[in-house]
This record gives structure tokens, sequence and C-alpha cells, in this order.
């Protein structure tokens, strides 16, 4: 999660696309972690081939877990840095969901796509009330 100091937080658009999970929610950054790669690889690796700077993990903010079909998915939310002004990659550049938008949004934004069944969304608005943090409750 990257927050900028007026509170709003680095958000991205999924894919309206068939076969989508969440086609067209506001979301936050997220990435698969490969094979023996750590967290702070992988947010590093997510912020060159998705977000187009470098990401450099903060602090852990939380962490949940949900039954997927098959599967439990398991997520940790940490804050992080940007070097440079994200920008979205040119399409087929990267592998996973590449996102159709990128803004900048208040944190409350992030609750809709919690609702339609984001972990990470839920952990980081979960994170935010638990902390007190103004900018989790907006």
């Amino acid at each position: 999660m990257v927050r900028r100091d007026d509170g709003r937080v680095l958000a991205v658009r999924r894919p309206d696309e068939p076969g989508e999970e969440l086609p067209g929610v506001w979301g936050l950054p997220a990435t698969t972690l490969r094979e023996d790669e750590t967290e702070e690889e992988g947010i590093a690796r997510i912020g060159r081939e998705k977000l187009g700077g470098e990401l450099k993990a903060g602090q852990v903010l939380g962490l949940g877990e949900r039954d997927r079909d098959g599967y439990t998915l398991r997520m940790t939310v940490r804050e992080a840095t940007i070097t440079g002004t994200p920008r979205l990659p040119p399409k087929g550049s990267a592998g996973g969901t590449l996102y159709d938008a990128l803004d900048w949004l208040p944190a409350d934004s992030f609750r809709a796509a919690a609702e339609r069944g984001s972990l990470c969304c839920a952990v980081f608005l979960e994170a935010g009330t638990r902390n007190g943090e103004q900018g989790a409750r907006d």
C-alpha cells in the first residue's frame, strides 16, 4: 500500500474482461509471490512490472486469509514507498493481471472492493480501523 502525504492511496483498476476476478474493481496493487521469492522481492517486482517505478517494502499493516475454490488465499498488506511517478506498462509487457487504470484515491474508496471479495482491501481497511488511522475510515 502506497500512501501520499495527503492520505490518498495508490489504487489500480482490474480489467473488465471475461474470466477476470473482480472485473472493473478499484483495489490495491497486489502480486502472487513466485517460488523462493521474498515479500520484499515480490513488492519490488510489481513496482517494476506493473507500476513503472521502484517499490520498497515497509512495515506490515495486516494479515488475512480466505478460503477459495480448492485453496486458501493468504495475504500480507504492507506499506511501501515508490520512486518515480506510477504509470501503467504497455499491454503485453508483464505477466499476470495487468491493470487498466491507476489513480490516488481516499482509503475509504476500497470498501466496494472489500465487499466484493478483495482480501487485500479488506485487510487494509481492517488494519486502518484497528490502528485508528483517519485515512482508512474517511
